[in-house]
């Protein structure tokens, strides 16, 4: 009897031992599944604050970009700048009128600097810019050979006396508006033709007598 229990007993034992194995195989999973399932949370949030970090940064330099652009909107005065809305079409737009000094043989001049973005592109063969404030065109930038740098031009006129005789506007006690056509020829020989009217109020004009040291 004695001889019979034994076997029993032992093989009790190894099925004691053997369900305790099994639970821990299984607890051990369990955390195993845990554990995966925590890192890949981990991981998920980790990737969406790095989307939204990118999305914000994204929408950030857009917003910089569109607005340091002379293309779109109006340009507001100030800081010696005038205030103009560009004029465009569906090849150029206006991105640059305005007036700054310059110095030459240690005494100031006044000039011009005039910019286009161009929309499309395009092979140039000159650039004319006329001041046609007053009717008649006086030519102030001819150029016969276009330099094109990133889809922009940029010209200058040549040095201007900074007197109230060269640029009597400029030193009146009223808001001055100028009127500019711009004539781009391409090598085709088609024409487009831009009208860029801008106006300086008179604290504007004021700014720039100041900063640039112009006498009447």
């Amino acid at each position: 009897m004695d001889s019979n229990k034994q076997p029993n007993r032992r093989w009790t034992q190894i099925n004691a031992y053997g369900k305790q194995e099994r639970a821990r195989t299984r607890e051990s999973a369990g955390n195993d599944l845990i554990s995966i399932f925590r890192a890949i949370r981990r991981l998920v949030l980790r990737t969406f604050t790095a989307l939204t970090v990118i999305t914000a940064l994204t929408a950030l330099i857009t917003a910089c970009g569109s607005s340091s652009g002379g293309s779109g909107g109006a340009a507001e005065g100030g800081q010696g700048r005038p205030a103009y809305a560009p004029v465009q079409n569906e090849r150029f737009a206006v991105t640059t009128v305005e007036l700054s000094a310059i110095l030459l043989d240690n005494q100031k001049y006044a000039r011009w600097t005039f910019g286009l973005k161009l929309k499309q592109p395009v092979q140039l063969r000159s650039i004319r810019i006329e001041d046609v404030t007053e009717g008649s065109p006086v030519l102030l930038v001819n150029d016969q050979a276009p330099q094109v740098q990133g889809g922009a031009w940029t010209g200058y006129t040549g040095a201007i006396e900074p007197s109230a005789s060269a640029l009597p506007w400029l030193f009146d006690n009223t808001p001055a508006r100028r009127t500019f056509r711009f004539t781009v020829t391409d090598l085709n020989g088609q024409d487009s033709v831009l009208e860029q009217t801008v106006t300086y109020p008179v604290k504007t004009k004021k700014d720039l007598i100041k900063w640039y040291g112009f006498n009447a």
